[in-house]
């Protein structure tokens, strides 16, 4: 996880307990980011991940999550996921 003045880098990549400490992390910061990105090449190992994300966008709508926002990702190891839009 990297935060660089407005914008967060996270990887996909969190066990259940690292997002748990993200969410710590982020939740008191989050009226001071306005994007979160997501490391290139890393593949979501957790469905919590993505409801916080979703979560996070839900409470701040501001908030651009390019990731989220596309709702899709393809990758290897799970071929092609899909989700629902986020509104």
């Amino acid at each position: 996880m990297q935060f660089d003045g407005d914008a967060l880098t996270i990887s996909l990549n969190m066990s259940m307990e690292e997002v748990r400490e993200f969410e710590q992390f982020v939740r008191p910061r989050i009226e001071y980011i306005e994007t979160i990105e997501v490391e290139e090449g890393s593949i979501l190992k957790v469905s919590a991940l993505l409801a916080l994300l979703v979560s996070l966008k839900r409470t701040r709508p501001e908030i651009t999550i390019p990731f989220l926002e596309r709702g899709i990702s393809a990758t290897d190891v799970y071929g092609t996921l899909h989700w629902m839009g986020h509104d």
